[in-house]
């Protein structure tokens, strides 16, 4: 894949990064460890379509996928390309799976800080619900969602915990 470099290095330079608008966590805690433990499909939508990228991930030993498209996709339509995902998803048997999208013409932020402005290209993260939600409960007994916008935490569909 072209640029897998560049895809490695937004994981572990952006995602990776602690960040106190994210409570001194990661900001994502989750995507850089499964890179180093090779549990992380990297791939690009171009020479196979979407469709079969999932295809190749169902039948895999991966844990979660990280599909690269290399259009650009309106802020406004990334939420409809997120449903159009699933709807593959479930049309392959992967209802137990949802995807999020990173999308660097997303406008959501924390404190002036929008990572998803920082990626590469428009990219599709697929995995597991159960591990989804289980990441959320372990983010939420934490201070990571604190410094988060209602507006953010909506996008993310996640509700702000009480502790």
């Amino acid at each position: 894949m072209r640029d897998l470099a560049l895809i490695k290095q937004y994981i572990n330079d952006v995602l990776g990064e602690r960040r106190t608008e994210f409570g001194g966590k990661h900001v994502c805690p989750f995507a850089g460890p499964e890179l180093a433990r090779d549990k992380l499909m990297i791939a690009e939508a171009g020479d196979k379509s979407l469709l079969q990228l999932i295809i190749d991930f169902k039948n895999s030993d991966y844990e979660s996928a990280l599909f690269v498209i290399r259009k650009s996709v309106s802020a406004d339509d990334t939420k409809a390309f997120q449903a159009f995902v699933n709807k593959i998803l479930r049309s392959q048997g992967l209802k137990d799976y949802k995807n999020i999208c990173f999308n660097p013409n997303d406008k959501v932020e924390v404190d002036g800080f929008n990572p998803r402005s920082l990626a590469p290209y428009f990219m599709v993260n697929v995995a597991h619900k159960k591990v989804l939600s289980q990441a959320s409960k372990i983010l939420g007994n934490t201070n990571y969602y604190d410094n988060l916008p209602d507006e953010y935490l909506k996008f993310l569909r996640v509700k702000r915990s009480s502790k």
